[in-house]
């Protein structure tokens, strides 16, 4: 009694149904199973997801902050090392204090210095080491200076002005500091008092340069996956996304860039205070939280499900079996029984004026397809024709295109020798005259446009002498192998026009044929003038998807001739490849059906 009860009550919200439209339809199916069950479930949980991914990011942040401190520490380690070796050698002290009367003394204790143990000042990671006294006895230049050649510098200044007895002066090396070999950049110093040994009043410092650039290179290197400041006080000292300009000053740090920071420390360095801000990338959080959570949201998905089909069910009842009413009818116009109208409509929403409508079309349908068929027929000899025509007109263009260019190059030769010797180039001249004029045949073996070729190309080599030369190979199996006449040959006379005419040094023409299983592979290469990349792929295009209409546009179009011929009569299972390389040269290659020539099937008999 309950299931009976059930299916009366369903088949009540069915009737219901199918007086609706399908656009109420849908949006009772898009309400009540995607929206309302999204906003209220997957919206709440998604938020606390993502909330959690917020804590996890801010712990990122921090392990950043903390693994940029220590690169920070890290990467001033051996100058520190170096600074507190020196700082306590007593030999440096002995040479700063003395008096010296002379520079020959100066010099002498200054090698003296260096072979006991300070052969090389210069050492990885660091520019220079620098040692500067009041001392107006030393020699300034090289690796000591006095106190009064430094005493002007910028950095000098700021670290006197400090408290700091040794410290990182993080400058930028302006006019005070020009020299003939030094430029405008970002510098760093490790700068230090020289106060272990008290012997004397004189002041002595420690300067050590550090190689900037460098430096920027490792922490660009660092893959922290966020951005991250170094600054002192307000001057950015480094960044981690190596888009740092050495060559302009150090950027400052505003109040607002604080504010961005997602994430601020202080790290102590050499007794000084540094701030390190990290920046985080707020579309991660979204993008981390789906990633790490996708089983969860999968499942949600899941669950949404279970909505959608109780209403989908009532859905499906409504117009599915009115459709499969439909399809039977279908299938009886496939098994060639013609098509037949719906016996019984019922509703009045969509589908049931689909199939009033569909039920005019039958008796539409039985009226025209006599009509249809018989115009059908007109049209596919209206095309056939046309495309008679459109062939025609390509062989009248084509003619005069070879005997302009074959005639130019015997007038082009004898302006330039000054010789009238020229029985040969008249000879395979009328050849190739014979052959364009005479068009018996629209398809000929292979040997024969060969033949063409070669002697369209020794009348080339009597114009360009001893810089052009040519090689022909044709495999014995294609020899006999249809192809439209005079494709390959146009483009064997692009290769030479476009080739070897803008190049003044020596060219090759190199023409392969041969089989590659069921298909004919033809090469044309040459090492020519060539043209850019994007020409290239450009001109590929064009050769793969020419049309009629692309020879009205008159560039090209003796290539996009030989192409639309050659799919014309060889079908468009044709694939054309254009390499080509500026000051390289050109590769042409075409792929299309081996098909060996019959002279009762071509066009117009045997020449």
């Amino acid at each position: 009694m309950i299931n009976l009860r059930k299916y009366r009550l369903e088949d009540k919200l069915v009737g219901v149904l199918n007086n609706l439209t399908l656009n109420r339809k849908l949006l009772l199916l898009y309400f009540f199973c995607v929206l309302f069950p999204l906003l209220l479930t997957d919206g709440f949980i998604l938020s606390m997801i993502i909330s959690n991914e917020r804590t996890q990011f801010k712990e990122d942040m921090k392990n950043v902050a903390t693994n940029v401190s220590a690169d920070f520490a890290s990467s001033i380690k051996a100058a520190s090392d170096i600074s507190n070796n020196l700082y306590v050698d007593m030999s440096i002290y002995t040479f700063l204090d003395t008096q010296f009367k002379d520079n020959d003394e100066f010099y002498s204790a200054y090698h003296d210095l260096v072979n006991s143990g300070y052969s090389s000042l210069y050492l990885p990671n660091l520019s220079r080491i620098i040692f500067v006294a009041d001392n107006d006895t030393l020699t300034s230049g090289g690796n000591v200076y006095t106190l009064n050649d430094i005493k002007d510098k910028s950095w000098y200044r700021e670290f006197i002005s400090s408290e700091y007895k040794a410290q990182l002066i993080f400058y930028f090396m302006g006019d005070d500091e020009s020299g003939p070999s030094q430029t405008r950049t970002k510098q760093v110093k490790l700068v230090r008092w020289l106060d272990y040994h008290r012997g004397t009043d004189i002041k002595k410092l420690l300067v050590i340069n550090l190689d900037y650039p460098l430096l920027m290179s490792n922490f660009s290197q660092k893959k922290y996956g966020m951005l991250a400041y170094i600054c002192d006080g307000d001057k950015l000292v480094i960044s981690t996304d190596g888009q740092t300009n050495i060559y302009s000053p150090y950027s400052s740090v505003n109040e607002a860039d604080r504010k961005k920071a997602g994430y601020v420390r202080d790290v102590e360095i050499m007794g000084k205070t540094y701030t390190v801000m990290v920046f985080p990338d707020n579309s991660n959080v979204v993008a981390g939280a789906l990633k790490n959570h996708a089983l969860l949201v999968v499942l949600l998905l899941s669950l949404n499900v279970l909505i959608p089909l109780l209403l989908v069910r009532l859905i499906n009842k409504s117009f599915t079996s009115r459709l499969w009413q439909l399809d039977k009818v279908f299938e009886k116009g496939n098994e060639n029984v013609g098509l037949v109208p719906v016996s019984h409509i019922e509703g009045t929403d969509e589908i049931a004026h689909l199939m009033y409508g569909y039920n005019e079309l039958v008796t539409r349908n039985r009226q025209l397809i006599k009509t249809i068929y018989e115009d059908k027929l007109v049209y596919q000899e209206t095309e056939i024709e046309k495309q008679q025509a459109e062939l025609l007109a390509m062989r009248m263009q084509i003619n005069p295109h070879f005997l302009f260019n074959c005639l130019e190059n015997v007038r082009m030769h004898s302006v330039i020798k000054g010789e009238t010797e020229t029985a040969a180039m008249i000879e395979r001249l009328a050849a190739l005259e014979r052959d364009v004029v005479e068009w018996n045949q629209d398809v000929i073996p292979l040997h024969k446009e060969m033949g063409f070729i070669k002697n369209y190309l020794k009348l080339q080599q009597y114009r360009y002498g001893d810089r052009f030369s040519f090689s022909i190979h044709i495999s014995d199996d294609v020899s006999d192998a249809s192809i439209p006449k005079l494709t390959l040959a146009t483009f064997v006379e692009n290769a030479c026009v476009h080739g070897a005419e803008k190049k003044t040094r020596d060219v090759v023409i190199m023409i392969n044929a041969h089989s590659a299983g069921d298909r004919l592979v033809l090469e044309v290469e040459d090492t020519g003038a060539g043209m850019d990349t994007d020409s290239a792929q450009r001109m590929q295009r064009r050769m793969n998807e020419c049309t009629f209409a692309d020879l009205k546009k008159n560039k090209h179009i003796g290539i996009l001739n030989a192409c639309l011929r050659t799919k014309l009569i060889a079908g468009d299972d044709v694939d054309f490849i254009f390499e080509s390389e500026e000051k390289i040269g050109t590769y042409i290659k075409i792929t299309m059906p081996l098909k060996h020539f019959d002279a009762q099937q071509s066009e117009g008999g045997d020449e």
